[in-house]
């Protein structure tokens, strides 16, 4: 099913940008994660999207697999103490965090639009 047009892949690379999805053209944010309410090119209604809770576990669950896995697979956690590993593991994760959830978040948003999924208003 495309929307618009625009196929999957289009739409969800105009949200990785963090575009918007039906357009391309316009900024689908308004700050750091907050969706504007109508897209100013195209007039796409973006706020009724609900990507709330979604891109904040696939964010967690990116970040746990690009951070944790490779410290068990490297031994960082038999090889070094404790008190160096636990703080590092902590700060890389948060930071990891904070840079790829708007990311993920814009990629979440094109994926509800692309498949319609939007609260009724």
């Amino acid at each position: 099913m495309a929307r618009a047009g625009v196929s999957l892949v289009k739409a969800f690379t105009r949200g990785v940008r963090r575009k918007c999805p039906c357009c391309g053209q316009a900024s689908a944010f308004r700050g750091y994660l907050k969706v504007v309410d109508t897209c100013p090119s195209c007039e796409t209604p973006l706020s009724l999207y609900p990507c709330d809770d979604g891109p904040a576990y696939v964010t967690m669950l990116l970040v746990g697999h690009l951070v944790i896995a490779p410290a068990f697979l490297l031994h960082l956690f038999y090889t070094y103490p404790l008190e160096v590993v636990l703080p590092t593991m902590v700060v890389s994760m948060a930071v990891l965090t904070l840079v790829l959830l708007p990311f993920v978040k814009g990629a979440f948003l094109s994926l509800l639009w692309y498949l319609g999924l939007r609260t009724v208003r």
